[in-house]
């Protein structure tokens, strides 16, 4: 300060003067002025004063800083420019102007010496062209402006501010002493807090004096330097309030303003600081009576607390010392109430202060007594602790000891050696009530080796005073004693968990035999419903191969969960039975309970043995009797074809259909057979009623009688039977008749080619052998309703024994080595029956081979024609009195080709044999044909029903139109 004092003063020649204008752009101006006569100056320091006198913000900004020398040499000029460049900065130095008289611009003298200058921004200019960069409201009178500008005022001012700054100094000195001060004697103790306080505040007085006096002439100075500057602008020609003031001034008195504010700051720092040392002087005297509550605590506890506890030291060995040594403790916890009391109050008091952060040394000692006070309480309460585990854990550990004992000899007499192993009703709630008693017990003994290992390593420890002195006391004997109980305990426990799990094992064997025993009456339960579903739902037999297949796999079905059911019985009881044996058991309920099971099972297995054989046999009828009335259809059709041979080779033919014939009708009469037996054996019942009836057990009479009433139902079985035997007559009928009717016209054509006499030899011949043949094969005429009947064919099982129930089904080739075929009983039919038969045959022109007749060929589609047929009809017609003809002939042929409008008909005689014997050519239109009477003829020789007759009639009709017509 002293420094700054001495740079004002130099000042005072005016030499660097700061006169408050500025530039045109807003920069503060600084005015250096060269002596006339003088060879050398020093500006620098008056340059660094000046600059600090602004504030930070104002230097960047930038100064402006202007030269006269238009009176003093130019060598001096140029040492104030170097001098100014080397005080202010690229950025605090905005423009450096030079001012140069007018004789100055001589050309050779002004490049010599601005040439150097160019880069510095050093602008060389006359006073003629200074307002370019200044208005002249803001030059000096100096420099012929009217600013005004008191140079010794200004030093007056700068003296006091300076002056203001050193005594501000001094009093933030004096604040910050007394300040540490003040905090040093927070951390006396309260005798020590009062002297302080005393010297204190002699020391608080002065401070507070002398920055009284400072913030006061920093305000006054503030004063002075708004006045000078309102003067300034009242005492300008061109009066203007709204003239900026001295950059200068305004940070002077920003900067005043700032030491006033750290003066006072320190003040209320210093006052808040001297009210807390009072308050902490206020409080010490409460904390004198604190510390004599602590210090009474500690010494009852150091005292009378360690002698009660050194007088009880004994370990209890049974329940009674436990509980004794137990209630002596709770005598001494009872004596030590009042002492926790005063700690208790005294950790509440003393933790209303504890938690602040800024404690006084008289609260720091307070705490640290009571620190100790807590290490003294915390050790005898671990101590009284400690004793009262040893009695309470001795106490539960003798109880536990005499519970053990108590319980096990309880639950093995009640659960293990009175119990009923037999009693399957309450096997279960003994098991579980043993489970229980069990859990309970193996509870019991954990927490009593628990409590017994708890104890043992109490007495372990070693026993101290309330300081931590170790005492001398010796536990060993005492944990002896503990170990031997225990390990009594651990070999009573073994004993009795073996005969618990021998138990528990007996238990739960006799809780399987049980519930295998109840699953099995089950299983007897789900085989008699089972039996009930099968009599119900599965005892009809289908009509066709497709419903005998579909009932097959649903009576499968059934049968295989009854197999598996039944095994299931099987199952249980045998693990029943391994259980019986190893709980030594009896074995008479398991018996019965197996020959029910056993019974129900045979029971269904009979019935669906009997109806599995049922549907497999009618599978096997219908499957064999479609295919054989197939082949019975396609030999018909081929025998058919003979007509149309050569009859070189139609007796051949015929001989060979008879041979095909009779093997089939070998097969055919085994089917029927079968066919027969099984309708039998459909009309009888699939049960014995009284057996089925007396050995139902687990289904209602009335639920089977009921069942029983479904199981009946074969009446549309038989039916289907019925018919399929009654179409397979019908077709060999036909069949017959085809085959005679073949031979027959094989005869005819054979004679009809011969001499009278040879014919006549030869057809008598002919006629004998066919009729011996036809005495053998012909059937015996039927009626249609006879073949409707259960009795059209007799079979080789009628010549056996009677059946049983149980027999299978026999075949033809079981007796054909004893008995004739079935077609030749009864079989021989008159003479005149041959002549009442026709056998209508539309075949192709050549007869194909045996194999691919007796196939069907697939039909053309309905609406095309293929090719072109060629359609001959043969009728042969055996008359016994009609217009004298035993037998005629007639032929007719049409052929059509491409055209439907061409048509060729060829007429055939008709050959007859009169009344003598002699064979007679009748040509057709000498003779006519009565077409009604003809219709009537052909009714009476139908072939084998009136339906067929007549089918065939319409077709030999229209086949016959053209020819008679």
């Amino acid at each position: 300060m002293e420094c700054d004092a001495r740079k004002v003063s130099s000042l005072e020649g005016r030499l660097v003067v700061l006169p408050g204008g500025r530039d045109k752009e807003g920069h503060p101006l600084v005015l250096i002025t060269v002596p006339v006569e003088a060879s050398s100056v020093e500006v620098e320091p008056s340059l660094q004063y000046l600059l600090s006198l602004f504030s930070e913000t104002s230097r960047l900004r930038g100064l402006t800083v202007i030269i006269d020398g238009r009176k003093g040499p130019w060598k001096v000029a140029r040492a104030c420019i170097r001098q100014v460049n080397a005080v202010f900065s690229a950025e605090e130095l905005a423009q450096c102007i030079v001012l140069r008289p007018d004789a100055f611009w001589d050309k050779q003298r002004v490049e010599y010496c601005t040439s150097s200058q160019k880069d510095k921004e050093v602008i060389f200019i006359p006073r003629s062209r200074l307002n370019k960069y200044v208005d002249q409201s803001q030059l000096p009178v100096e420099l012929g402006g009217n600013f005004v500008y008191d140079h010794d005022r200004w030093i007056e001012t700068r003296k006091k501010v300076e002056d203001f700054y050193v005594d501000s100094s001094v009093a933030t000195k004096e604040l910050e002493e007394l300040y540490d001060y003040i905090q040093k004697s927070t951390t006396f103790r309260a005798i020590q807090v009062e002297q302080a306080i005393r010297t204190g505040k002699d020391m608080l007085e002065s401070a507070t004096m002398l920055a009284s006096n400072t913030t006061e002439t920093g305000k006054e100075i503030i004063d002075t330097m708004e006045q000078e500057n309102k003067t300034r602008k009242l005492a300008a020609e061109d009066f203007d309030l709204t003239m900026s003031s001295p950059q200068e001034s305004i940070d002077t008195i920003d900067r005043v303003s700032e030491v006033i504010s750290n003066v006072k700051k320190k003040k209320e720092k210093t006052d808040a600081a001297w009210a807390e040392l009072e308050k902490i002087h206020e409080q010490t005297r409460s904390l004198i009576e604190l510390e004599e509550m602590v210090s009474n605590v500690v010494d009852w506890i150091l005292n009378y607390g360690d002698f009660l506890m050194n007088s009880r030291q004994e370990v209890p060995y049974d329940v009674t010392s436990a509980d004794h040594l137990k209630r002596e403790h709770e005598s001494i916890e009872l004596q030590c109430w009042e002492t926790y009391g005063v700690y208790a109050e005294l950790i509440s008091e003393i933790g209303k202060f504890s938690d602040d952060e800024n404690l006084s040394p008289q609260h720091t000692e307070l705490l640290a007594q009571k620190e100790y006070m807590d290490y003294v309480c915390k050790s005898f309460a671990g101590r009284l602790e400690t004793r009262r585990n040893i009695v309470t854990t001795s106490l539960r550990f003798y109880s536990l000891v005499a519970e053990y004992y108590e319980k096990t000899a309880e639950v093995f007499d009640q659960l293990i050696r009175r119990s009923n192993v037999a009693d399957f009703e309450s096997a279960a709630f003994k098991l579980r009530e043993l489970k229980e008693n069990q859990d309970f017990l193996d509870a019991i003994q954990h927490e009593l080796v628990k409590e017994g290992e708890k104890l043992s390593e109490l007495l372990l420890l070693p026993v101290k005073d309330t300081l931590g002195k170790d005492l001398s006391t010796d536990y060993t004997e005492d944990i002896f004693n503990l170990r031997d109980v225990i390990e009594g305990t651990n070999a009573r426990r073994n004993i009795f968990t073996d005969s618990v799990e021998f138990q528990k094992i007996t238990l739960e064997q006799v809780i399987h035999i049980d519930n295998y025993e109840k699953y099995t009456h089950q299983a007897i339960q789900w085989l008699d419903e089972l039996l009930q579903i099968l009599m119900k739902e599965h005892s009809e037999v289908g009509c066709t191969v497709y419903e005998l297949q579909k009932e097959k796999e649903a009576h499968q079905g059934v049968i295989d969960t009854a197999k598996s059911t039944y095994h299931y019985g099987c199952k249980l009881l045998n693990a029943s039975l391994v259980l019986r044996q190893s709980c030594r058991l009896p074995l008479e309920d398991h018996a019965n309970l197996y020959q029910k099971l056993r019974s129900s099972w045979q029971r269904i297995f009979a019935i669906s043995q009997e109806q599995m054989t049922r549907l497999r046999v009618s599978t096997v009828f219908h499957r064999s009797i479609e295919e054989q009335m197939n082949r019975l259809r396609d030999l018909r059709e081929a025998v058919a074809t003979i007509l149309l041979m050569d009859s070189a080779i139609k007796m051949e033919r015929v001989n060979y259909y008879f041979g095909v014939r009779e093997k089939l009708m070998l097969e055919v009469g085994r089917t029927v057979r079968v066919g027969r037996l099984l309708k039998s054996r459909l009309k009888e019942p699939l049960y014995q009623n009284e057996k089925l009836l007396s050995s139902f057990t687990s289904v209602k009479s009335e639920d089977f009688e009921k069942s029983v009433s479904f199981s009946s139902g074969n009446e549309t079985a038989i039916e289907a039977i019925t018919e399929k035997l009654t179409e397979v007559t019908l077709l060999a009928e036909e069949l017959e008749q085809a085959l005679l009717s073949a031979e027959q016209d094989c005869l005819v054509f054979a004679t009809t080619s011969k001499l009278t006499f040879s014919n006549n030899v030869t057809k008598n011949l002919n006629r004998k052998s066919m009729e011996g043949r036809r005495s053998s094969t012909e059937p015996k005429p039927q009626k249609p309703e006879d073949l409707k009947s259960d009795e059209e064919f007799v079979t080789a099982s009628e010549s056996t024994l009677q059946h049983s129930r149980s027999s299978s089904y026999n075949t033809a080739s079981e007796c054909e080595q004893h008995h004739a075929p079935w077609w030749e009983h009864g079989k021989e039919c008159p003479p005149h029956l041959a002549k009442q038969k026709m056998v209508l045959g539309v075949g192709l022109p050549d007869l194909p081979p045996p194999e691919e007749v007796l196939k069907p060929s697939p039909e053309p589609p309905p609406g095309k024609i293929a090719r072109e047929v060629v359609e001959t009809t043969h009728i042969k017609v055996r008359q016994q009195h009609t217009m004298g003809v035993s037998s005629f002939v007639l032929t007719s042929e049409t052929v059509r080709d491409k055209r439907d409008d061409v048509v060729t008909t060829r007429e055939e005689v008709v050959r007859v044999t009169d009344e003598h014997g002699n064979e007679v050519v009748v040509s057709v239109p000498e003779r006519e044909v009565d077409l009604a009477d003809f219709e009537k003829r052909m009714k009476e020789v139908g072939v084998s029903s009136e339906e067929k007759a007549w089918r065939n009639y319409q077709l030999t009709k229209q086949a016959m139109k053209g020819f008679v017509i």
